[in-house]
């Protein structure tokens, strides 16, 4: 006679998080509620070493990707855009059709860039 065989349930497909909208966002910043975007930016605004931290309007996104293009043609390379206002670098952060400029205190604090990253996908995400 074959031993019985028990079911076991399958982990692959099951994810406790697949239903959590935000969830990087709320592990982030400590919140058991979904963010709108002007709380979204203002709680980035406060992450350590930013100054200033702005969404830049669409209408404005080619201004930015044009000086990127021009750098480009004339050999400087695919890199990072880094602006100044006064003697603050202003720095570019983009997922899909969200550009944010970030003022920085000289340069990202470990993390910070990474987490303006999933700040700027949600955005995209959001619409």
């Amino acid at each position: 006679m074959p031993s019985p065989t028990v079911a076991t349930p399958s982990t692959s497909s099951f994810s406790e998080s697949s239903g959590i909208r935000q969830l990087e966002l709320r592990a982030i910043f400590g919140v058991d509620r979904e963010l709108n975007e002007g709380e979204i930016l203002q709680r980035s605004r406060a992450l350590p070493g930013i100054r200033q931290l702005a969404r830049v309007p669409s209408a404005d996104i080619g201004a930015i990707e044009g000086i990127k293009r021009v750098l480009s043609g004339i050999g400087f390379g695919d890199g990072q855009v880094k602006l100044y206002c006064g003697s603050s670098p202003v720095e570019f952060v983009r997922e899909g059709e969200v550009l944010l400029a970030v003022q920085t205190d000289g340069g990202f604090a470990p993390g910070v860039r990474e987490t303006l990253m999933i700040v700027a996908r949600e955005l995209h995400r959001m619409g």
